[in-house]
């Protein structure tokens, strides 16, 4: 399993949610969150806003997942978003006890 987190842009975030649910995702998880990356700040001492589409994956729809939030959330210009891909060693559906892939 693998967990992606993507940081997109505000505007994108409807959308790279459908693409994912798209490719067979069952849930995701978004967050609003505030950060700067490499490029400089709108003014000293503030963040831009970005969301966080977070979500748990079988491995074989690793690719899709990956081309299909690219495909959707790049506008070409710089500060579109970075995705990040960790392993997950394992999961656990709390009112089902079931583990692994099958918990997702």
């Amino acid at each position: 399993m693998k967990k992606i987190e993507a940081i997109i842009q505000p505007g994108s975030r409807d959308a790279v949610v459908a693409a994912i649910k798209k490719i067979g995702v069952g849930g995701v998880t978004v967050h609003s969150i505030q950060g700067q990356g490499a490029q400089e700040p709108p003014l000293v001492g503030q963040y831009f806003s970005r969301e966080m589409v977070i979500c748990i994956v079988d491995d074989p729809k690793l690719d899709d997942i990956l081309d299909a939030i690219a495909n959707v959330a790049c506008t070409g210009t710089k500060g579109d978003g970075k995705v990040f891909v960790t392993t997950v060693d394992d999961a656990l559906d709390i009112c089902t006890k079931k583990r692994g892939t099958t918990s997702i």
